[in-house]
C-alpha cells in the first residue's frame, strides 16, 4: 500500500516537472514573429562582437598563441558576418538563401578590414 502511494506521488511529481518543460519546447516550436526573430538576431550580434573583444584582450595579455588566436578570430568573424547577413534578409523580408563562397568570403573580408580599421582607431585613442 505504501510503495502503491509513493509510486503514484512520484509520477505526479515527474508530471509537474515534465510538463513545463514539454510546453515549452511545443511553444518554441511555434514561428516566431519577425520583430522577435530580429530581436534575437541583434542580441546574437553583440555577443559575438563581445566574444570578439574578450578574445582580442586573452591575445593581449598572453593567454592565446597566435595561431589559436588567428583560428578562434577566423571562426568568430565567421559567425559574426552569417548574423549580419541573415539580420538583413530578415530586415529585407527575403527568405534565408545558400549563397556561394565567394560571395561570403568577400564579406569576412570586408567584416575583417572595418573591425582592423576600429582597432587601429580604438589603439591610437589610448596613446
Amino acid at each position: 500500500m505504501l510503495t502503491l502511494i509513493l509510486a503514484v506521488i512520484s509520477v505526479l511529481v515527474f508530471a509537474v516537472i515534465v510538463y513545463p518543460l514539454l510546453k515549452g519546447v511545443q511553444d518554441t516550436e511555434k514561428k516566431s514573429s519577425v520583430k522577435d526573430q530580429l530581436a534575437q538576431l541583434v542580441l546574437q550580434k553583440e555577443s559575438s562582437y563581445l566574444d570578439l573583444k574578450e578574445l582580442e584582450l586573452d591575445y593581449r595579455m598572453g593567454k592565446l598563441s597566435q595561431p589559436d588566436y588567428e583560428r578562434l578570430r577566423s571562426k568568430l568573424e565567421g559567425a559574426s558576418i552569417a548574423l549580419l547577413k541573415e539580420t538583413e534578409q530578415l530586415k529585407l523580408g527575403k527568405p534565408r538563401e545558400k549563397e556561394n563562397k565567394e560571395e561570403i568570403n568577400q564579406e569576412i573580408e570586408q567584416e575583417i578590414l572595418r573591425m582592423r580599421r576600429i582597432k587601429k582607431r580604438d589603439e591610437g585613442e589610448k596613446e
